[in-house]
């Protein structure tokens, strides 16, 4: 079943998508070494099924990559008609020896810069992992207060303070705040795990 509304089209069309992609990673048929790989790879499945999806008189798709918005970079914007989505994506390597807490504070800011988007009608947050440390570690120390555990649920209107605020000289030291609960609820098939959020 086609869904003439077009809101819900184009959800379907990027979780389909993803769907998609995903399953492609899992199975190897597609190799991702980094977000900039994740989002060209998502950004083709989005286009040629958003294409697919036009269904109404004189409808089009359109997608664009780093897309400034409101000074602020976009990974993916997507307009079916005149529905917008954005979405935001993140790709956390297991090989790229990151440091995970402030990988995770990033997650979280990334979903609530999407709360902040004015002019959407569609939001998503993606956050893409070889590293079972995401979804699985119950963290301690100054990144307990932005772990992305399985499970963890962030309250609405609750500043987010990360332990090492005041303490590391680093720019991502400021709270983090959503007007709605956020829950890390994460998908893992073989060695992959992913995060979606619908931010309304």
């Amino acid at each position: 079943m086609i869904f003439t509304d077009p809101i819900t089209r184009l959800n379907h069309i990027i979780e389909l998508s993803w769907y998609i992609l995903f399953e492609k990673i899992v199975s190897e048929k597609l190799k991702i070494n980094k977000e900039s790989s994740l989002q060209l790879h998502l950004s083709k499945l989005i286009f040629d099924l958003g294409n697919i999806y036009c269904i109404l008189p004189g409808e089009n798709f359109e997608i664009e990559m780093e897309t400034n918005h409101q000074d602020k970079s976009i990974d993916i914007v997507c307009i079916l008609g005149n529905v917008k989505a954005a979405i935001e994506l993140k790709c956390f390597m297991k090989i790229s020896n990151r440091a995970k807490d402030l990988d995770s504070y990033d997650a979280l800011k990334d979903i609530e810069r999407l709360h902040n988007f004015s002019g959407f009608e569609v939001r998503k947050f993606i956050c893409l992992t070889d590293n079972s440390y995401y979804p699985k570690t119950t963290l301690t120390g100054h990144g307990k207060s932005v772990m992305l555990k399985h499970g963890t649920i962030y309250p609405s209107n609750t500043e987010i303070i990360p332990g090492w605020a005041g303490k590391w000289k680093v720019d991502r030291d400021r709270p983090i705040i959503f007007p709605n609960d956020i829950i890390c609820n994460w998908i893992s098939k073989k060695n992959w795990h992913y995060w979606m959020v619908d931010v309304k």
